[in-house]
């Protein structure tokens, strides 16, 4: 889906800020604080947001392999004892 880039800009802006009051958190109350965990975890939320919206898929290229091919040339190769 495409999104103008006035809007992943003010994503971006939101993540940004997100991150700086999660890492003030950090340093005023610690980080294992319930409150910098709870700063954490709705920063990974904004983040996946992020890229479910804006990032596009990738299609990933296979090459199709058999697996007795694979592993015949993986025993001629290296010749083990237990494989003649």
């Amino acid at each position: 889906m495409y999104r103008s880039s006035k809007e992943k800009a003010q994503f971006l802006k939101k993540i940004q800020e997100k991150r700086e009051k999660m890492c003030l958190f950090g340093k005023i109350y610690g980080l294992n604080s319930p409150k910098t965990i709870q700063c954490s975890q709705e920063l990974d939320y904004l983040l996946n947001e992020y890229y479910q919206m804006f990032q596009t898929p990738k299609k990933k290229q296979s090459i199709p392999t058999h697996r007795i091919a694979v592993t015949n040339s993986y025993v001629w190769q290296y010749s083990l004892p237990y494989a003649k």
